[in-house]
């Protein structure tokens, strides 16, 4: 015959693990919530057609690229947005766009992207303005998969831009 007290320990242990159960998958799902993706997927490019013959007006094709972000300047008007100054190359890009795609209460990440549609062109620093759904406060930009930490100052600057390197370079 069994004591009372072995099955009060399975009951217990069955109790642990369903509460740990629960506890895992609502972290995964507060995490998708936070990090998830706000659109959808998007559908794959078109394979590429060629042409038998080309032709001497045709204009290449635009490609879209990340802008690389030099300084990141909050808008004093409004608390959710910012301006980023982004290198791009002069006359040679159209659709300079900044999509805020994730936020979160700790950070909110941002795309830069351009088209290129031709090369050779000299760089020039332009704005462009994102807007994020809520006020920034002190939350962390993740700008193109890069970290912009804010200020004491209120802008923001690259993390780790200024640690020193131990590797001698």
């Amino acid at each position: 015959m069994k004591s009372s007290g072995s099955v009060w320990f399975v009951y217990g242990v069955a109790v642990v693990v369903t509460f740990l159960i629960g506890l895992l998958a609502f972290s995964v799902f507060v995490l998708s919530k936070v990090f998830g993706s706000s659109e959808p997927d998007p559908a794959p490019a078109p394979p590429a057609v060629t042409q038998a013959v080309p032709t001497p007006s045709a204009s290449p094709a635009p490609k879209t690229t990340v802008a690389k972000v030099f300084e990141i300047r909050p808008v004093v008007a409004d608390d959710r947005q910012f301006v980023l100054v982004v290198a791009t190359p002069a006359g040679c890009t159209r659709s300079l766009r900044a999509t805020t795609y994730a936020e979160g209460p700790g950070a909110v990440a941002v795309r830069v992207t351009q088209q290129a549609y031709r090369t050779g062109c000299t760089w020039q620093r332009k704005p462009v303005l994102a807007t994020a759904t809520r006020a920034l406060g002190t939350r962390t930009l993740i700008i193109n998969g890069t970290l912009w930490t804010p200020t004491p100052t209120g802008g923001y600057q690259q993390a780790l831009a200024n640690s020193a390197r131990t590797d001698g370079t």
